[in-house]
Parts: C-alpha cells; structure tokens; sequence
C-alpha cells in the first residue's frame, strides 16, 4: 500500500454472519472529497476476502457530511452535493423544497397538516 502500518495494535471483529476475523494494525489515511477538502482518519486494517480497505460512513460525522438518500447525494459542508455512484433521484424535477417557520415533532404513527402558502 504505501503506507505506515502500526502492527503494534489489532483488535477481533466480528462480519458478516458472526466470522471472526483480526485487524493487522492501523494507519492514517487521506481523503480528498470534491478536489479541495482532505481529512485524515485512522483506520483498522486487515485481510478481508481479497479488498485491502473497507472504509466505513464514521468519517462523515466529523467531516460535516450529510448522506441525503432521497436526493442520492452526499452534501459536503459547504452545501456542494455529490452524487451517489448508481443512485437516481427519487424525486423528480416538480417537487419542490418545503421549509418551515417552525420545529415541528411527530410522533410514531401520528400525522400532522402543514399548511402551505405559495412564494413569491
């Protein structure tokens, strides 16, 4: 790979189906989203059915990236929206955003009406 690796420590995980299996070690690695924003992250390595990496969603959270499944789309910090390899919209071009004015909670099972006024 290239890189580092703290052999030093492992740790036993447990996949798909209840298979043991350990890491290697660990190394920080870089990632560079939409050309211009790089984080580093420490990940756990090992040998796992033939792929050098898997890179979990952890990353996200203190990267500021939201995952919008129904848009198919990452949205990185700055509001630059990155389009999910595969995925097509689930909406199509005549929705609309709805913003409220307010906090609304809905309870599981429970409805609410939201009126809605056109802009202008």
């Amino acid at each position: 790979m290239g890189c580092y690796v703290d052999r030093s420590q492992s740790q036993d995980c447990v996949g798909i189906g209840e298979t043991v299996y350990s890491t290697a070690g660990r190394t920080r690695i870089k990632i560079t989203l939409a050309g211009y924003l790089v984080y580093l992250f420490d990940i756990w390595l090992g040998d796992l059915s033939g792929q050098e990496a898997i890179l979990g969603m952890d990353f996200m959270v203190p990267a500021g990236i939201r995952l919008d499944l129904a848009d198919g789309s990452l949205c990185l910090p700055d509001d630059v929206r990155i389009q999910l390899s595969g995925r097509r919209q689930l909406y199509n071009v005549k929705s609309r955003v709805v913003r409220l004015d307010q906090h609304l909670q809905i309870d599981v099972g429970d409805s609410m009406e939201v009126p809605m006024r056109k802009q202008t």
